[in-house]
């Protein structure tokens, strides 16, 4: 049996944050172009950069995304790009 609670926590703790449209997406952009600016991310998905930046900082906040500053940019990217594995297989068909 698996016993490790704090980890289950953890692991549930990422999944909620994972739970929402935008963010999968978010997570896809970065999967496939790498580290993205706000603005990059932005023009993708065509939503207000505000909302973009509070998901991003949620994801950042949970240890999913990490961030960099380039010139006068911050760009995101994914700490551990096996999390895209679970959006793919959550993608497929039933």
């Amino acid at each position: 049996m698996f016993t490790d609670q704090k980890r289950l926590d953890q692991v549930a703790d990422i999944l909620k944050v994972l739970a929402h449209s935008t963010r999968m997406e978010v997570m896809l952009i970065l999967a496939k172009h790498g580290p993205s600016s706000v603005s990059s991310i932005q023009a993708q998905l065509q939503l207000d950069q505000s909302l973009i930046s509070h998901h991003l900082i949620k994801m950042k906040d949970k240890g999913i995304l990490d961030s960099g500053r380039k010139g006068k940019e911050i760009h995101y990217s994914l700490t551990d790009p096996s999390l895209i594995q679970i959006i793919n297989l959550l993608l497929k068909p039933i």
